[in-house]
């Protein structure tokens, strides 16, 4: 309904800290395109093709990445199936390379920009992306004084 434009207040309720409601509405939010605040994380389900722990990494990037306020998109796709196509899509993007292998894509601005072992994924993205909001929040300040 709000998607639709109808109504303009949500309520969340789960069997959970009350944080996790706060959490949740503004995931639901972010998800129609109605708020922006944080990173946007677009992952695969996972499955028999994923090189590394897709949902693993995911919490765990989640977590590490809560701090950051500045809207931006990541996409963490286990395999070159449908990686590539996600990747294309967002800011950074990490593409694995499928079952057996040590090694994905590194995405930025929807372009291949480098190779990265499955090992490095967590720090590595983090750094990107604390980069990345930095360098939006720069060019936002930037924008706002010319306009001034």
């Amino acid at each position: 309904l709000l998607w639709a434009g109808i109504g303009d207040t949500i309520r969340v309720s789960l069997s959970a800290d009350p944080v996790e409601e706060i959490k949740v509405g503004f995931d639901i939010l972010k998800s129609l395109g109605l708020r922006h605040r944080g990173v946007n994380v677009i992952s695969c389900p996972s499955c028999a093709r994923q090189g590394f722990n897709v949902i693993d990494t995911v919490e765990k990037l989640e977590k590490r990445l809560a701090h950051v306020t500045t809207p931006l998109s990541l996409s963490v796709i286990g395999c070159v199936v449908n990686g590539p196509g996600e990747a294309r899509e967002t800011d950074i993007g990490f593409t694995g390379g499928g079952a057996g292998k040590d090694h994905g894509q590194v995405y930025l601005d929807g372009a291949p920009h480098h190779r990265l072992d499955n090992d490095k994924i967590l720090d590595h993205l983090v750094e990107l992306v604390e980069k990345k909001a930095a360098e939006i929040r720069a060019r936002e300040e930037k924008e706002s004084v010319a306009a001034e």
